[in-house]
């Protein structure tokens, strides 16, 4: 059997329709299905994405961030251990900042700040596939009104 250029030219463009890219899926909603650390989101009814699929956004998991506060107005409360030291006070108020007030302003320097906040069972995640279609990145946690 011989090749034909017209066999050839099919035979040519089947290759080419086959290295086509695939068509862009946009994002998607997935539902947290099983808890961090093993986390696994479910998308649709049949597909489960395990941990080692997933990208994760770092603002929705839990996390240490560093901050400066400043503020050209201030005003400070006193709690009912106003004169306590951070030694003297029983948990969970043991701690210290160091705070500086002056002239009416308020700085906080050099602190860390810890988001507690985690994907749990249930939550909606906002969900885009990567080119390869094997991968995900978690984009944020859904909000719904009404």
């Amino acid at each position: 059997m011989s090749v034909t250029p017209e066999r050839f030219a099919t035979h040519l463009a089947q290759l080419f329709k086959e290295r086509e890219n695939p068509s862009f899926i946009g994002i998607q909603i997935g539902i947290v299905s099983k808890p961090l650390p093993d986390i696994e989101i479910k998308l649709g009814e049949e597909i489960e994405l395990d941990k080692t699929m997933l990208i994760f956004a770092e603002h929705i998991l839990k996390h240490n961030r560093k901050m400066k506060i400043v503020s050209s107005s201030a005003s400070l409360s006193h709690s009912k251990d106003a004169g306590a030291t951070s030694q003297e006070l029983d948990p969970p108020y043991k701690h210290s900042h160091d705070i500086a007030v002056a002239n009416g302003s308020f700085s906080l320097s050099d602190s860390d700040v810890e988001y507690l906040d985690e994907l749990k069972v249930g939550d909606e995640v906002i969900l885009m596939a990567a080119q390869d279609q094997q991968t995900y990145y978690v984009i944020d946690r859904v909000v719904r009104f009404g």
